[in-house]
């Protein structure tokens, strides 16, 4: 169910309220000088394929490294996230089983099986998955918000009305207590410049085969989190804004790599403030990096946006280095022109 809700201006909120790599480079890479068995050649070859978005070459590999070797593991669970990021749930769920059942422990894995039930449209299925890890870790988000969607979207089989009615009401509740946390998470002045933004659930752009969680719109000053977290915690809701405020505190359409190290930092620092018992493993791995040190989480997210855009700036016009020793260079005459961009996230 696709979900527009009327957007949110910050302005409104009270401050009292609720505190590719190319096709030829991937087929063409050694595997190196060490020896390697037939299945996992063929794995290693669909791995550099999946991370260059050609899915059907990289599933057509991962089923030879599975006939060489049936007990594969790792070429088990790539191919059954090949076909998720494909959008070919049907296909994902048989091998994503398999994961599940050799790494029954593993809630994270077992939250996918059910989010690829979910978009199947095997809801009651869906629903025992989030269950049963609910069972073992209430506090895992992942799982509560794909729940509570799951039974939305099985309400609105016999009653869309209805349905639509209170997804609409739990999207501003998340929304107003989202926005209204991060507006009290960064000083006046920053919010000022901010005022004419919106903030709304919306279908958000695909990068790497993923929806992104929340992106930033400059020409629109608007900032969507994706639809699929209307029933996540409003702590989580308002991490994704506090990073998209980053971008539209800016209000330009350029990004870099250390305004997105600064946007992470940021979102960082909002949940380890506000995130009490709520757990997340896309938030989790994060602060997981920032606890090893800021540079740590930094020299990911350098890594990350490389490879999305290998010709993204190290530095853009608000975000020059924070000292002389960042990664980043300072602007000069030797620094690649800006690129803009249409969504940032």
């Amino acid at each position: 169910m696709s979900l527009r809700i009327t957007p949110i201006n910050i302005n409104n909120i009270p401050a009292s309220f609720a505190a590719k790599q190319k096709e030829s480079d991937a087929a063409q890479t050694p595997i190196g000088a060490k020896s390697v068995s037939a299945d996992e050649s063929y794995r290693l070859q669909a791995d550099e394929y999946m991370k260059a978005g050609y899915f059907d070459k990289a599933v057509n590999l991962y089923k030879q490294a599975l006939i060489a070797n049936p007990e594969n593991h790792q070429a088990n669970l790539n191919l059954a996230k090949t076909y998720r990021l494909n959008g070919d749930y049907k296909n994902a769920i048989p091998y994503f089983e398999k994961a599940s059942a050799i790494s029954p422990d593993d809630i994270e894995l077992k939250t996918i099986l059910g989010e690829c039930y979910k978009f199947n449209g095997e809801y009651n299925k869906a629903l025992s998955k989030f269950k049963e890890v609910l069972n073992i870790d209430s506090t895992y988000d992942y799982a509560n918000r794909n729940l509570l969607d799951t039974q939305n979207l099985l309400l609105a089989c016999y009653n869309p009305e209805q349905a639509q009615k209170e997804r609409q009401n739990a999207a501003v509740k998340n929304l107003n207590l989202a926005v209204s946390m991060a507006v009290n998470f960064f000083p006046k002045k920053f919010v000022d410049k901010l005022q004419d933004i919106t903030v709304t659930f919306d279908k958000t752009e695909k990068m790497g085969g993923r929806s992104n969680i929340a992106q930033y719109e400059h020409g629109k000053r608007k900032i969507s989190v994706m639809d699929d977290y209307t029933y996540a915690n409003p702590v989580l809701t308002g991490t994704y804004i506090a990073h998209e405020f980053v971008h539209g505190y800016d209000n330009d359409p350029y990004t870099s790599i250390r305004e997105e190290q600064d946007a992470y930092r940021t979102q960082t620092k909002f949940w380890l403030k506000h995130a009490k018992n709520i757990k997340d493993p896309e938030m989790d791995y994060v602060v997981s990096l920032y606890k090893q040190s800021p540079e740590t989480l930094d020299k990911r997210v350098a890594e990350i946006y490389y490879q999305r855009d290998p010709n993204i700036p190290e530095t853009s016009f608000n975000h020059p280095p924070r000292s002389q020793n960042a990664a980043a260079a300072k602007l000069g005459a030797n620094t690649r022109p800006l690129r803009a961009y249409d969504v940032i996230v």
